[in-house]
């Protein structure tokens, strides 16, 4: 008797990895032909599938990950959340354009108890390219998510052989096929060349994991990103009050320091009642506490860069508004 195969949710929602250019050179312009193969013709290009996984499609709208709202964002967060408590299911694969892809794997690790993996990946070639480099991500990305290995290390991003765990994955090219980056953690480990999965990293969990529940939620508070930079004043801050923001993350220079302006403006913000998140528009780094903003009640982000900041937040004041709740969401 063979053992059974692990049981693999595969959700397709589009992006590059399904996209088809005009020609097999079209490796950058392909979004324009509005074209994309069906996750039926992908799986038949990948016949290895059968050896490590019973595949189980659930097929999406194709949507431009650049496109994708927080409704989309929500309906694929309850989805995914939903296929993980299934018994029978043994992992999810999630298929997604690179151009959001490190927010909603975020988002979804904030929805989705750590426990059954779910990977998240895509592709920086579309599947009509010369080289295409998606069917061999779904391939890994399903080896991965059929691994004891990945279990109860929430979600995971998967491209180009490496493993990034979400909180920490963002994509640090627009076309290189090595893309992705783990910021100062790096790669968690990889998919070898022979199949195997190999971690590098132990198991570490942080608070905000899976700590929140989207099925009751019929949106999200607005939360906008305000960056910073040479001379700015307080106008954006301004008009995101005015536009009814419940949070603005502030993408400050250096360590997280606004202008002087935006300072005064975001300090008028707190005051109004919204809340305030101090981030870093540098790409490595912690953004820590100090003791002048504790009078605002300003929140810092640690290590998170500002659109996972943003996520995080909004769905943070689903639950409060007071800072000294939120901020321990983002300590690690």
């Amino acid at each position: 008797m063979t053992a059974r195969l692990p049981r693999i949710t595969l959700v397709s929602t589009g992006g590059t990895i399904s996209a088809v250019g005009r020609d097999r050179l079209d490796l950058s312009r392909y979004g324009d032909t509005n074209r994309h193969r069906e996750l039926c013709a992908l799986l038949d290009e990948i016949p290895e599938l059968a050896a490590v996984a019973e595949i189980h499609p659930e097929v999406r709208p194709a949507l431009p990950s650049h496109g994708m709202g927080l409704a989309d964002l929500l309906d694929l967060g309850r989805l995914v959340r939903r296929l993980t408590g299934e018994p029978n299911i043994a992992g999810v694969v999630v298929t997604y354009g690179t151009n959001t892809l490190e927010e909603t794997a975020f988002f979804m690790d904030l929805v989705c108890p750590p426990g059954k993996p779910v990977v998240v990946t895509g592709a920086m070639r579309p599947a009509s390219g010369l080289s295409a480099d998606g069917p061999l991500n779904l391939l890994n990305a399903v080896r991965l998510a059929a691994s004891p290995g990945a279990r109860g290390r929430g979600v995971l991003v998967l491209l180009d052989d490496t493993i990034h765990a979400a909180r920490d994955a963002t994509k640090a090219a627009t076309n290189r096929v090595a893309a992705f980056r783990g910021g100062e953690v790096g790669p968690l480990g990889f998919v070898e060349s022979d199949g195997t999965v190999v971690f590098h990293h132990r198991l570490e969990r942080w608070p905000a994991q899976g700590a929140f529940d989207p099925s009751s939620l019929t949106g999200l508070p607005r939360v906008d990103v305000v960056v910073s930079y040479l001379g700015a004043d307080g106008a954006m801050v301004e008009a995101s009050v005015r536009a009814g923001a419940a949070g603005i993350v502030s993408a400050g220079t250096g360590a997280g320091y606004p202008t002087p302006a935006e300072r005064a403006a975001l300090e008028r913000a707190a005051e109004a009642g919204v809340v305030v998140c101090q981030a870093s528009r540098v790409a490595a780094g912690r953004v820590t506490p100090r003791p002048e903003a504790v009078p605002h009640g300003f929140v810092t982000c640690g290590n998170l860069n500002p659109w996972k900041t943003r996520l995080l937040l909004a769905l943070a004041l689903t639950h409060s508004r007071d800072p000294a709740r939120i901020q321990p969401l983002f300590d690690r």
